[in-house]
């Protein structure tokens, strides 16, 4: 559970688009385990910083290969978004957002998502390496349904 795909290498589509949009992506050797920093998120939304930290945790993954699940890597992407690792170490450790990540774990794939990213338009899932011309058809579709 929360653990990435293994596949050493981006598909060529994937790396074409991250490159056109300036994103430097390099799929790291190893998945790790993500719960921790979903439970960072939790606490991110709270304080309204889940934009930031999400941004910075996955620049940390994908540009650098960092193990977005070691305390030390957690605490330079929190401060680094502007918030307090005083408050949110002690919350982490404690398990505080433990029951809200698995609830919405568990909402997700009653759902029918499976991984990341998974896109719902109007009810509809959109899965994996989706195109921006996909998610736009997807959108201007619902719309006008």
């Amino acid at each position: 559970m929360f653990d990435g795909e293994t596949q050493t290498e981006l598909n060529a589509a994937m790396q074409e688009r991250a490159e056109g949009v300036g994103l430097i992506m390099h799929r790291p050797q190893w998945s790790p385990n993500t719960k921790r920093a979903h439970e960072a998120t939790v606490y991110a939304k709270m304080k309204g910083k889940d934009d930031e930290f999400h941004h910075l945790a996955a620049q940390a993954y994908w540009e650098t290969g960092a193990d977005i699940n070691d305390l030390d890597v957690l605490e330079g992407i929190v401060e680094a978004a502007g918030m307090d690792w005083g408050d949110l170490g002690p919350r982490l450790d404690s398990g505080e957002y433990r029951e809200t990540v698995m609830r919405e774990y568990e909402a997700a794939k009653q759902k029918g998502v499976e991984g990341t990213p998974t896109y719902m338009i109007a009810g509809e899932l959109l899965k994996g390496d989706v195109s921006i011309d996909d998610l736009r058809e997807a959108i201007k579709s619902a719309s006008a349904g």
